[in-house]
């Protein structure tokens, strides 16, 4: 039996948590099952990332004025909202038409935006739809109109529905979607990537970091609702504790965001912490960072779908300070793998890391935990062959 024809259909270009998940999981899904391409708007770093692992890569899917609908509104402008039918339509039919003609056998929504405009253009085509849901589905994050749609999909046209979390499930059955219909499947790490890592001290080398300096660092987007404005609150409550202690940020910004990443120094500035916070923009090393790193700071103010950084760091045996929320509690075992703090709470944000900093033996037995939990539950492989089983399932049903 040949191979099935495996679109992956995402609007993201640039790379976070999620789209590192979709890279690994691209890069060791069975070949022999699947082939896989991936459709997208336009260049970035993730179809440079599907080069490297021989993915075809189909551009221009979906538009570029889709892109600027935002999954809490309909657009920024009136125009956006009078077009926003015709370019939804347009965006949809012609992903159709690539299904069909590069005879794709199954379509693999990977993002929200594509759960909804990959799923019609499949169901316009014959085709079984898969989601792989890296999100949360639930206001205010999402629109009411949003969230209909979404619910309306997933109900009637897809197949199967992935989750990266049993969070993320249950907001999905909570909108009314069978929840037989719903597997989680969690996110893996690569264990031997993790193992190649470069030695800490030559990763603080070029950020111009002591090798004895206690070091605190974030990672990923810097959003809003990653809470980066809390990180740095809460370093400056550590840096009265601990004065030798620095601060790493890595990452960028992101849809034509770079003024908020101005504003997050502006910030450190404020409160004195020019010289103690370094910003490396982004990075596409993210495992050699985590391998310098004392302790990970993970301080999103809203539910987080999974948290790949923090597998990421675990990992690498780094302990991990993080906000409840989401599927966050299904990663670290507060006080074992790492602490657990409320959202929007940057004292107790600070007083976990001053924790971890100020206790060497803790944080060497933490790191330790974390690591034989990832061993344990979070592999690549784990991750392949769930996906794998649940793609096999939606093909069958056809």
């Amino acid at each position: 039996m040949s191979a099935y024809r495996l679109l992956v259909v995402s609007h993201a270009v640039d790379i976070g948590g999620a789209e590192r998940g979709t890279i690994r999981k691209l890069g060791n899904i069975d070949r022999g099952l699947f082939v896989p391409s991936y459709a997208c708007p336009f260049e970035g770093p993730m179809t440079r990332e599907m080069e490297k692992l021989g993915v075809g890569v189909y551009l221009g899917h979906p538009s570029g004025r889709l892109l600027s609908i935002r999954r809490g509104s309909l657009g920024g402008s009136p125009l956006d909202v009078l077009l926003y039918p015709f370019a939804f339509t347009a965006s949809v039919l012609r992903l159709a038409l690539l299904i069909r003609r590069e005879e794709f056998d199954l379509v693999l929504a990977d993002s929200a935006k594509a759960d909804i405009y990959g799923t019609l253009a499949g169901w316009l085509v014959r085709r079984p739809v898969v989601w792989h849901i890296h999100d949360i589905f639930r206001a205010p994050v999402f629109s009411g109109l949003n969230l209909w749609l979404l619910t309306i999909c997933a109900k009637h046209f897809a197949a199967r529905i992935i989750s990266v979390s049993e969070a993320a499930k249950m907001a999905l059955v909570e909108l009314g979607v069978p929840e037989e219909k719903i597997q989680t499947v969690y996110n893996g790490i690569d264990m031997e990537q993790a193992r190649k890592t470069k030695k800490a001290e030559e990763v603080r080398m070029e950020l111009g970091i002591d090798p004895d300096t206690p070091l605190a660092g974030m990672v990923g987007r810097l959003v809003d609702w990653k809470g980066p404005d809390y990180f740095i609150r809460a370093a400056a409550g550590v840096a009265e504790a601990l004065p030798e202690a620095r601060f790493v940020m890595v990452g960028d910004a992101v849809f034509g965001e770079k003024s908020y990443v101005d504003s997050l120094k502006d910030l450190c500035k404020e409160l004195g912490l020019e010289d103690r916070v370094v910003f490396t923009g982004f990075r596409d090393d993210i495992l050699d960072i985590m391998s310098s790193l004392d302790v990970l700071i993970h301080a999103s103010v809203q539910p987080e779908p999974f948290g790949q950084v923090l597998l990421e760091a675990m990992a690498e045996g780094c302990p991990v300070v993080a906000t409840k929320g989401g599927g966050v509690s299904e990663i670290v075992d507060d006080g074992i793998t790492g602490l657990l703090v409320p959202p929007r709470d940057a004292e107790a944000m600070a007083e976990a890391i001053v924790a971890i900093l100020g206790d060497k033996d803790r944080a060497e037995r933490m790191g330790a935990a974390g690591l034989r939990k990832v061993n344990e539950s979070f592999t690549v492989d784990r991750m392949a062959h769930g996906l794998e089983r649940e793609m096999l399932i939606a093909l069958q049903s056809k």
